[in-house]
């Protein structure tokens, strides 16, 4: 499965991709972020790729920009049972590897083509996601997207409706649809 807009691509990962992911997933500069920080092993990895492909509650993507990859992006059904288009609630996740697309637009372009398909092809009624409460700068970005805290905690758990989404991006999606 492929999807493109917004000047990028994201594209089902492969066997061929584990290793690349599992290399940027565990730089200590991406791994920071995650709720779970461990290093990851190489039969970690493999036992993961081959539990995603059985599971149609979840898609992982490589992100590539100019053809190059950059980053990693999921979406994982939240509910027991559920899948991708009978969840009414999907939790989206992503990283930027490649540091030179970290802080600038292009970092949004992957999560707008994510949140267009949940909303628009699956149907989903809101995403839901989990950020450190020290994660500031996740925290700045996904607000910017129309996300709206939930719970607050060492953990903070955040929601974003279609018109929120709608709304808070109508500026960034025509910059970046050019």
């Amino acid at each position: 499965m492929k999807l493109k807009g917004y000047q990028v691509e994201l594209r089902q990962v492969s066997e061929i991709d584990i290793e690349m992911l599992r290399k940027w997933r565990n730089d200590p500069e991406v791994s920071q972020f995650m709720l779970d920080r461990k290093p990851i092993s190489r039969e970690q990895q493999s036992a993961w790729y081959k539990k995603i492909q059985r599971d149609p509650g979840q898609i992982h993507f490589v992100i590539s920009y100019r053809d190059q990859p950059i980053g990693a992006a999921n979406l994982k059904a939240r509910g027991l049972g559920k899948t991708l288009d009978t969840a009414n609630a999907i939790e989206p996740g992503l990283y930027i590897a490649d540091k030179r697309y970290r802080n600038n637009i292009l970092a949004f372009a992957p999560t707008l083509l994510l949140n267009d398909y949940c909303f628009n092809t699956l149907g989903t009624a809101r995403l839901l996601a989990v950020v450190k409460a020290s994660n500031v700068a996740a925290l700045n970005y996904n607000q910017k997207l129309g996300y709206k805290v939930e719970n607050e905690g060492d953990l903070l758990e955040i929601s974003l409706t279609h018109n929120n989404y709608l709304s808070a991006t109508k500026q960034l999606r025509s910059l970046l649809s050019r």
